[in-house]
């Protein structure tokens, strides 16, 4: 339905933004490591906590919103990244970690002087226990566009302009 050349154009702006929310959120607030194991039990529990947020809502919030807002809930984030996961070891559909309340995370970190502060993006190597979301951006960003082309095909949603 989409062709290569617009499914890239239509995730790059939001694409940007989401890494933009990851990088410029303040260092000590934001984490874009995440646990690759998790047992059920505690994985509930983390979900329950102020402090996790899945990587299904920041990609509904910051990818799927800006593109197809139709589509914001239709994807199934669980069944789009089993692939990726299962290859990397993740047990469960990643949390981001925030030490503050996440809608507070989000706003762009400043100092007294008003310059921005850096992220923590692209600060790591995957290892056998944590996973940098930095490091698998083009992956999400080709599923992503993949679940969105399946579930507009299948009218569960409608993107703009089609």
């Amino acid at each position: 339905m989409f062709t290569p050349h617009r499914r890239k154009m239509m995730l790059a702006g939001a694409s940007a933004t989401f890494v933009a929310a990851l990088a410029f959120a303040p260092s000590a607030s934001a984490h874009e490591c995440f646990k690759k194991s998790w047992t059920d039990a505690a994985y509930a529990r983390a979900l329950e906590s102020d402090h996790y947020m899945s990587l299904a809502v920041l990609a509904d919030q910051f990818i799927v919103a800006s593109v197809a807002p139709d589509c914001v809930g239709v994807l199934d984030y669980e069944s789009l990244w089993a692939s990726w996961m299962e290859e990397n070891g993740i047990s469960h559909v990643p949390l981001v970690w925030f030490k503050e309340n996440p809608e507070q995370t989000f706003k762009a970190w400043e100092n007294e002087k008003g310059n921005s502060g850096p992220g923590l993006l692209g600060s790591g190597n995957d290892t056998a226990a944590l996973g940098y979301l930095g490091n698998h951006i083009p992956t999400l960003e080709s599923t992503i566009g993949a679940g969105l082309e399946a579930a507009v095909g299948a009218g569960l949603c409608e993107f703009p302009g089609v």
